[in-house]
């Protein structure tokens, strides 16, 4: 169950690039939302690298799916804060 909320919340956070890359920008509410994703998903991947598996998971994929859960939050968090300082507009 755990595996599957990692891969969910990183293909959330994947989806938030690929539509700010697509429409060439973001809808006002829409980067708002995408911070609270992202702190959502920085707290998951935290806990996650923290915590062990489970006794049917395999200890590699617990660690890379936490690892890039971790990685791609952060990123975005500071793609959003790249978003609010050098595009204001969006806000």
């Amino acid at each position: 169950m755990r595996r599957v909320i990692l891969i969910l919340l990183v293909l959330m956070q994947l989806m938030f690039f690929i539509n700010f890359v697509i429409n060439d920008g973001i809808i006002f509410f829409s980067i708002y939302v995408w911070a609270v994703l992202s702190i959502i998903s920085l707290i998951s991947g935290w806990r996650a690298l923290k915590s062990e598996p489970n006794l049917y998971e395999n200890r590699k994929i617990h660690l890379t799916l936490s690892l890039s859960l971790f990685l791609l939050s952060v990123i975005s968090l500071v793609f959003i804060l790249i978003i609010v300082i050098l595009r204001p507009f969006y806000l």
